[in-house]
């Protein structure tokens, strides 16, 4: 586990990469960095709740923290051309930063992916795969691996979660390194490079005595859509479409791991319904911030639990994306 050194910070970096010394990636590798990180943590207008905006990272989510951190590895280590499956906002972070690198792309995708996530694909010059589902996209695109392409994948490539392990840095140092036990981070969960990350960065920052306890950890997941929360609290639910489609992963790899690391937080998985994604996404709207349903989660979520306080929600993805109207 790295160790945590807040004197090591780059403090006229204002990405992610000014926490560069603490990040585990190939020795002497150039960091490919569109200014990924470092995003917004604001009150709420009754100052109740802090939002993270994770929405407005380079290309509308915080997957390009993985991206970036991927991107660069492969950079470094001279890949040429990829390939990964994705519900939208992962492939359009990975065809962003290869094109910056100038890595070819290909993206397989579910044939229900939101327009505005095909047209940022199409836009950053990746390969668009279409497939019937999400399954199905996972499955193909290990063709493509089995043919020789290499699989940068946001769910099990080590350096995805160096990336999106620095929001919780971030949030330590806006907050002043005063985060702690009493602290609650709201997660929408799908794959959980997410969670997973966040998770990792506070063990890092705890273990470096940096911060004096973890805060508690809840993962949010679509009702409709929710492996993960049916087996924390031993449900069987059935598995149906949602208007999250960034959190719609039916067989997450690492639904054990998730469940472990909330635990291990005394936090919890909750599951919010389709008329609580479509009001939480209008609320925020109505707080001036356009967020897609997914990144609504946390907000339904926060509503849901009690509005705790010492809470902060991660708004993950840009409204401009589904261009729900």
């Amino acid at each position: 586990m790295s160790q945590f050194d807040p004197l090591a910070l780059e403090k006229r970096n204002w990405s992610l990469w000014r926490y560069q010394a603490m990040l585990r990636i190939p020795e002497g590798a150039k960091p490919v960095s569109l200014g990924e990180g470092m995003t917004p943590l604001i009150p709420s207008p009754d100052g109740r709740v802090w939002f993270k905006l994770e929405f407005l990272n380079p290309t509308g989510s915080f997957k390009d923290r993985g991206a970036s951190l991927l991107v660069t590895g492969l950079k470094a280590w001279g890949i040429g051309e990829v390939a990964e499956d994705s519900s939208g906002n992962a492939g359009v972070a990975l065809s962003a930063y290869t094109k910056s690198a100038d890595i070819r792309c290909h993206v397989f995708v579910p044939q229900g992916a939101s327009e505005g996530k095909v047209a940022a694909l199409k836009r950053f010059g990746a390969n668009v795969v279409f497939c019937a589902t999400r399954q199905e996209a996972a499955e193909r695109v290990m063709e493509a691996v089995r043919s020789g392409i290499y699989y940068a994948s946001h769910t099990w490539h080590p350096l995805y979660l160096q990336g999106t392990k620095t929001v919780a840095y971030e949030l330590a140092e806006q907050l002043e390194w005063e985060i702690d036990g009493r602290w609650t981070v709201f997660i929408p969960v799908g794959n959980g490079d997410l969670l997973l990350g966040v998770h990792l960065g506070f063990q890092e920052l705890f273990a470096s005595k940096v911060i004096k306890g973890m805060p508690k950890l809840i993962g949010v997941q679509a009702l409709a859509c929710a492996p993960i929360y049916a087996a924390a609290h031993n449900l069987t639910l059935p598995l149906n479409k949602t208007v999250a489609e960034g959190v719609a992963v039916t067989n997450p790899p690492r639904l054990n791991q998730i469940i472990n690391a909330v635990r291990e937080t005394d936090g919890e998985i909750t599951a919010i319904s389709e008329p609580a994604i479509l009001n939480a996404t209008d609320e925020l709207a109505g707080l001036g911030l356009w967020v897609e349903p997914t990144g609504a989660l946390a907000w339904a979520a926060w509503n849901q639990l009690g509005r705790t306080p010492n809470s902060v929600l991660l708004l993950t993805g840009a409204g401009w994306k589904t261009l729900r109207p």
